[in-house]
């Protein structure tokens, strides 16, 4: 990137006849569109100008609800995951162009907000993770995902089988995974996080 003068975000430009579709080969991911480029043949626009807009991006807000017990903190391995929440938008526009909520069993009717129920919980989180697939959102945010709900679902999905359900990433084969990680520094002292390698999409 610093050698082709790339920085985080900016706008690239694909100059006519200077790249492949990858229509007719193996697609290595759940992208709209592979190209093949030479690393020398884009042009990487700086941050000026018409050029310093922000792209309309797509993003996912989700956040989910768990059934757990009295007192006790819920669990992945004992808790079900009962809804999950979400709204998607894009980057300049001022309301969401989708709001849902898959549910398991069903629930009272929501306003503006399409209920899809699920009457068994590894479907419902299959469902979920097709549904962010075919979103193909370039954020994802929400409330301490990255912490809580990220490695809850992931759990969850583990505990109840659900095979395909990892594969949450745009690279097609990538598991996603939630890793421990620790920062420290005199400023801020130790800090303990969860670090999701969801490929190709920014979690906030």
């Amino acid at each position: 990137m610093i050698d082709c003068k790339v920085t985080g975000a900016n706008w690239i430009e694909l100059p006519p006849k200077s790249y492949k579709l990858r229509a007719k080969l193996p697609e290595t991911s759940t992208c709209q569109l592979e190209i093949d480029i030479r690393y020398d043949r884009f042009i990487s626009h700086p941050p000026e100008g018409e050029w310093s807009k922000i792209a309309p991006l797509r993003i996912l807000s989700f956040d989910i609800e768990c059934a757990g017990r009295k007192g006790i903190f819920p669990e992945p391995t004992i808790d079900p995951i009962i809804q999950i929440a979400n709204m998607v938008t894009r980057q300049g526009e001022k309301h969401p162009f989708i709001r849902n909520v898959f549910t398991l069993n069903s629930c009272a009717p929501i306003v503006a907000t399409d209920v899809i129920e699920c009457y068994d919980q590894g479907k419902m989180l299959q469902a979920w993770r097709d549904f962010v697939i075919e979103v193909d959102p370039d954020v994802i945010i929400g409330y301490n995902i990255a912490n809580f709900d990220f490695p809850y679902l992931l759990e969850r999905a583990q505990h109840l089988k659900v095979n395909k359900f990892p594969y949450l990433g745009r690279m097609k084969g990538i598991k996603t995974e939630a890793k421990d990680t620790k920062f420290s520094s005199k400023a801020y002292g130790t800090r303990e996080n969860k670090f999701i390698n969801i490929l190709f999409y920014n979690h906030l």
